[in-house]
């Protein structure tokens, strides 16, 4: 992800060989979404983003229960695997949630990120999580809710043997953030 803090709905397409494209239901230019934010990012009692992990992209969402955002990847190419060190705010009605979905939008699988992990409130802290499928069907990645979000995105094609630890029917998981980015 470049480090190009952009503030808005997108879309932000980067890579070269990969191509991928971010965008953003919050449309607010003022307080929407970060993309390639490099500032501070607060997550509330879950710490502070101090920019140190590299650009990150941000869903400043509400966490009004009527209100719902969603940032999205969009891969050019369907990819088998996708994550990225996540954090968010937590203490919301709505779920922190992140989704896989097909070419045709079809939900593969999802999961909630406050069921998985609070972090201690330091500066920098979260967990990386994402999807593993048998098959290259990953067209999105969404991330929605409080404030999620995203640095290290990291996806593949064929993943790496070892490089990601696999947890339940294809949630990734691993603490640390230290993983080969490959966007």
């Amino acid at each position: 992800m470049p480090a190009v803090n952009h503030f808005g709905p997108g879309p932000q397409t980067f890579g070269t060989t990969d191509v991928v494209t971010w965008s953003s239901t919050n449309a607010s230019n003022q307080n929407g979404s970060v993309f390639g934010y490099t500032g501070v990012y607060s997550f509330g009692t879950n710490g502070n983003w101090t920019g140190a992990l590299g650009p990150m992209a941000g869903l400043d969402d509400s966490t009004d229960f009527f209100t719902t955002d969603t940032m999205t990847f969009s891969f050019a190419t369907p990819v088998s695997a996708v994550g990225g060190f996540l954090n968010y705010l937590p203490g919301s009605f709505n779920p922190t949630t992140i989704a896989v979905w097909d070419s045709f939008g079809n939900l593969i699988e999802s999961s909630d990120l406050s069921l998985l992990f609070t972090t201690s409130g330091a500066d920098n802290t979260g967990s990386f999580y994402g999807f593993q499928e048998a098959g290259q069907t990953i067209k999105y990645f969404t991330l929605t809710d409080n404030y999620v979000g995203i640095t290290n995105l990291t996806y593949a094609s064929i993943p790496e043997p070892g490089s990601l630890i696999l947890l339940g029917s294809g949630l990734l998981g691993a603490v640390g953030y230290g993983r080969r980015r490959l966007g």
